[in-house]
């Protein structure tokens, strides 16, 4: 199994000023349906705590992510590890989302699986079950995206994973965003950046997931957005409380 390549970067400056625009009009438009402050989960700094404090569970939590056997844990989703990449960054909006200070150096995992008709299927068992709530289902949730694909919103181990499998001919790029949303709402809406991946390259048939520390209970969604010639377009996703 591959142990990845490790990397650094600060997220705003990773995405460039197309995406910062775009996150900043996302932003003001969904408000309303952004999820409201909650607690953290045990285990996490409370927000506010002194930065010494954040630094320990943050290298603790990158430790943890490198003993991780993620061959194993693409095996529990029904999918064939064929690349792993554990990287450093500054991510604000995940910061802020935890009340953390605002340069803390946290990881975020990139996966390269090979998941067959997994996410179909589950989309397929999602669907039925969700198919009369009005309100976010609650667990690990799959979705066909309007982009020929299929999105999953997954939790396990202490972690969230947003999963995007391309199904379409020749290959595209974009990136892959998680936000907060209300629990109540209806529908699969973006809301309030909670994470976002780097700008990656599906070919047809690839999995690609990235996956971070869950910190805080309550709603959550994951959508792929395309790049286009300007710019990049939302392509779908999937919601859940996780």
């Amino acid at each position: 199994m591959s142990r990845g390549r490790i990397a650094r970067r600060n997220v705003a400056a990773g995405l460039g000023a197309t995406v910062l625009a775009l996150g900043l009009a996302l932003g003001a438009a969904t408000g309303s349906q952004a999820a409201t402050e909650s607690e953290n989960l045990p285990g996490v700094p409370a927000p506010g705590s002194p930065a010494s404090e954040w630094e320990a569970w943050a290298a603790q939590e990158r430790a943890d992510a490198e003993a991780t056997d993620w061959k194993a844990d693409a095996a529990a989703r029904g999918c064939t590890l064929e690349d792993v990449t554990i990287s450093e960054e500054v991510d604000a909006d995940y910061n802020l989302a935890m009340g953390a200070p605002a340069d803390l150096v946290t990881h975020r995992v990139d996966l390269l699986e090979d998941c067959g008709d997994a996410p179909a299927a589950a989309a397929r068992t999602s669907g039925a079950a969700g198919a009369t709530t009005l309100s976010l289902p609650s667990g690990d949730q799959c979705a066909t995206t309007s982009g020929p694909g299929t999105m999953c919103l997954t939790k396990s181990s202490g972690r969230i994973y947003a999963s995007w499998q391309y199904r379409g001919s020749g290959s595209v790029s974009g990136f892959l965003r998680i936000y907060r949303v209300s629990s109540g709402a209806d529908g699969c809406p973006t809301g309030t950046t909670w994470l976002t991946g780097a700008g990656s390259t599906w070919s047809s048939g690839d999995t690609r997931t990235i996956s971070k520390t869950r910190t805080t209970a309550g709603g959550y969604s994951a959508h792929i957005w395309k790049k286009v010639t300007i710019g990049h377009t939302d392509w779908g996703g999937a919601c859940a409380t996780l």
